[in-house]
């Protein structure tokens, strides 16, 4: 392995050219968009390849795309740009209030209840949160690439999230999930005070699953079916409960939520709860380095004052 010394690695302008030139597609684009002449793009770019000792870039009338060199290249490259904008942010926020800036993410459905209270504590704490509200998939590849300092994210029990190994995580809660149906189906009139073990009696059933894909939750309830000797009929594919538990009162589909999603319903939907043996919802904290100080306080204070949760041991 070549051994570089601190004079032979990447300078940001060139790490900013070869971003832009995959983001945008073109030397051309690139340029436009960092607001550079297209020979200063094209001198940054020559640059880069010297120090990398490789050609990064295929060139040609149609645009520009990355080598094989330059795709092993580009993640940790834009790993780098961000943890230069991550040096000047949290100097940034120390100058101004002398706090901590953190970029965190969260669900959407969790962080609608519980993000206030986390920001009230972090004010507490010292912390400065630059805040994300997205699905887990995609904010696990901000984790990944650099983009977030931390996450809470959900996993179904026995299937972890999958990130890499730079990633760590740590179980912060443990979520009861609940069937949700019609309040005539057959299962609710039948057993709506009786733990659901299988899914036996949902086979014919349509079924709402995300929409944004990778959820582990929905992976789970879809082997729960194939136990149950039969496949899942997806009827919609959406990650706005309120649109899915409309869908279910008006008798369509019927879905796995989150407990703390069953104070949203109404009158025509039942829940049932799922027994814990069979399948929960964990709710984790996903880290690219040490969890910043204070910030696991602020998220557990927060989820306690939600009351349905069950902190794990």
């Amino acid at each position: 392995m070549t051994e570089r010394s601190a004079a032979d690695l990447p300078d940001f302008r060139g790490l900013a050219a070869f971003d832009a030139v995959l983001s945008r597609g073109s030397v051309s684009a690139a340029a436009a968009a960092l607001g550079w002449s297209h020979p200063t793009v094209d001198h940054h770019l020559r640059r880069l390849e010297q120090q990398a000792g490789t050609k990064l870039l295929e060139r040609g009338p149609r645009g520009s795309t990355a080598t094989a060199a330059g795709r092993v290249f580009a993640l940790r490259a834009k790993q780098l740009l961000e943890g230069g904008r991550r040096a000047f942010a949290e100097l940034d926020a120390w100058l101004d209030d002398e706090r901590r800036l953190v970029r965190f993410g969260i669900f959407p459905t969790l962080g609608a209840l519980v993000v206030p209270a986390i920001l009230r504590r972090a004010e507490l704490e010292h912390l400065s949160l630059e805040l994300t509200l997205d699905e887990c998939e995609r904010l696990g590849r901000q984790l990944e690439q650099g983009q977030l300092d931390a996450a809470v994210l959900f996993q179904a029990s026995g299937l972890p999230t999958p990130l890499s190994s730079e990633i760590t995580s740590e179980l912060l809660f443990v979520e009861p999930l609940v069937l949700a149906v019609h309040r005539a189906h057959p299962l609710a009139t039948a057993r709506q005070r009786v733990p659901v073990r299988d899914f036996t009696e949902l086979r014919e059933d349509r079924w709402a699953f995300g929409a944004s894909g990778g959820d582990t939750l929905d992976e789970a309830t879809r082997e729960l079916c194939r136990r149950a000797g039969f496949e899942a009929s997806t009827g919609m594919r959406s990650d706005d409960y309120p649109a899915i538990l409309g869908m279910i009162a008006a008798g369509q589909l019927v879905a796995v939520v989150p407990a703390s999603v069953a104070a949203w319903h109404d009158d025509t939907v039942a829940f049932l709860p799922i027994d814990p043996s069979t399948l929960t919802r964990e709710v984790v904290l996903a880290t690219r380095e040490e969890p910043p100080a204070g910030l696991r306080d602020a998220i557990m204070a927060a989820l306690t004052e939600l009351g349905s949760l069950t902190p794990a041991a």
